[in-house]
């Protein structure tokens, strides 16, 4: 049984539910743009306390590089920010100290973006990601 991803929402698990990444999760755990049981057993697989560290931070890293481009840009930054404020209305000023900030923190080779080591190395020095 599978679900099309056309207006679909992600299934009904705590960690999807208030999640201002639900959509990004449910693109990033479908195959082909269907959702199946077996999608979904792979996302309990992640989210689980039990999950290895090293597979939530891959996970991550494909949830918040919205472009899909393989890196995480100043684009998906400033999307990241926005739906952690829950807003819209954040000044230019402020989103761009934001994603300048973690960039001056997280992007060792300073192209202005984050590559999945980059990401994880970051991920790795957060004690609160885990959970």
């Amino acid at each position: 049984m599978s679900l099309a991803l056309v207006g679909l929402s992600p299934p009904p698990l705590p960690h999807t539910q208030a999640n201002p990444f639900r959509d990004r999760i449910c693109r990033v755990f479908s195959h082909d743009d269907v959702f199946s049981f077996e999608d979904v057993l792979g996302m309990a697989s992640v989210f689980s306390e039990q999950a290895c560290p090293s597979l939530k931070i891959e996970y991550a890293f494909r949830i918040y590089d919205f472009n899909e481009n393989g890196f995480i840009d100043e684009e998906d930054l400033q999307r990241i920010v926005l739906r952690l404020l829950n807003s819209d209305d954040v000044s230019e000023d402020l989103l761009a100290d934001l994603t300048s900030h973690v960039l001056n923190e997280s992007d060792l080779d300073n192209d202005n973006m984050l590559s999945f080591s980059e990401f994880e190395h970051a991920m790795n020095k957060a004690p609160d990601f885990m959970k």
